[in-house]
């Protein structure tokens, strides 16, 4: 069986990298070839590479992307169409408003909508990567799946979870609390400013971002450490404690917890917002802690400053249910279940008239 993933970016980009590519070993151990297509700022030539490579397909597999209405049929053919969501494309985002002011944002989020359900109607299949994301696709899809995102628990062996832990009890009167995201994200930290300056003034530590660029926290100490897909897990290890902060709006709503994942795949205990995914990948005083306010933050950042029992408790929990539910192998073969599923399990060969 072939499947031809239509992608928004290659590995460095996170929703193509972990959703789709990190999957590809184990989509062929089952039988499925996956032919990739990165359709990002294409010439008319690339798109009608695209139809060619789509008729050759026994299902198309789009991560995200979203095309005009009028081009759906021709540069994705008649093969079985399976959309992959995970991000709240049809809400604006914060970052849109800051860069381009609400009008044009809403026009903007008002055409990926209309975008959007084109893609959704025509889908065999939507795979949703939460909830609050997938309730949006049944509005216009049949079959809608939920399918976390997974990580790939190889980059965090026990081996260094051990050293990671060796390192934070030697250290822990002076913690490194940390964030890893990119630019878009970099808005959410402005809220912990405050937070993070009473923090520190009472323990010292600092305040890590993980990140392409970096933000300005005036009176929080600060490191920077650029992010790179060979770099994250040394980089994860290395702090005590993960945080992630989001707003209520429906644009954060669709997040799909990527963050606390890779926090709890290093051994870290987590705070965060209780908003969208968050609520299903934290249970609070298990596996990590809500925070809604600053007082809250203050707090809870606090409690596992003093207490590293706690943290590791928290963070150790939070490890094994990562490895319970959200490992890249488990989440791949349910991925291989759907795409196999789309296509009707037609073998590779019977369709496009190959």
């Amino acid at each position: 069986m072939r499947v031809l993933c239509v992608l928004n970016g290659g590995v460095d980009h996170p929703s193509s990298r972990l959703r789709v590519l990190q999957h590809l070993d184990l989509l062929k151990e089952r039988g499925i070839d996956a032919d990739l297509f990165v359709a990002k700022r294409r010439r008319a030539a690339d798109l009608a590479d695209l139809a060619r490579r789509a008729r050759r397909a026994d299902v198309v597999l789009v991560q995200k992307k979203l095309f005009a209405r009028w081009k759906l049929p021709l540069v994705l053919g008649p093969a079985p169409l399976l959309y992959d969501l995970d991000d709240a494309v049809f809400a604006i985002s914060p970052d849109e408003v800051e860069r381009f002011g609400e009008e044009r944002a809403e026009r903007r989020a008002a055409s990926r909508r209309r975008r959007l359900a084109a893609v959704l109607r025509r889908s065999r299949r939507v795979i949703a990567g939460n909830r609050f994301l997938a309730d949006y696709a049944a509005r216009f899809a049949r079959d809608v799946s939920v399918l976390p995102t997974a990580v790939d628990l190889r980059a965090f062996p026990e081996s260094a979870l051990r050293r990671a832990r060796e390192a934070r009890r030697v250290r822990w009167t002076t913690p490194r609390i940390g964030w890893v995201g990119s630019r878009p994200s970099l808005r959410y930290l402005r809220p912990l400013v405050e937070p993070l300056r009473r923090v520190f003034a009472e323990s010292g530590g600092t305040f890590v971002q993980i990140c392409s660029e970096f933000l300005d926290l005036p009176g929080v100490p600060t490191e920077t450490i650029a992010w790179s897909v060979a770099g994250e897990p040394a980089a994860l290890l290395d702090l005590d404690i993960g945080v992630m902060p989001l707003d209520e709006g429906s644009f954060s709503q669709g997040k799909c917890g990527l963050k606390i994942l890779m926090y709890q795949a290093a051994g870290l205990p987590v705070v965060c917002a209780p908003v969208g995914a968050n609520r299903d990948l934290v249970r609070e005083n298990e596996t990590g802690l809500f925070a809604r306010t600053p007082d809250e933050w203050v707090d809870r950042l606090r409690r596992l400053v003093v207490n590293p029992l706690l943290a590791q408790r928290l963070g150790e929990r939070g490890r094994a249910m990562v490895e319970e539910l959200y490992d890249a192998p488990a989440v791949g073969a349910r991925l291989a279940e759907l795409v196999a599923g789309a296509a009707g399990g037609i073998p590779s060969g019977r369709a496009g008239g190959r």
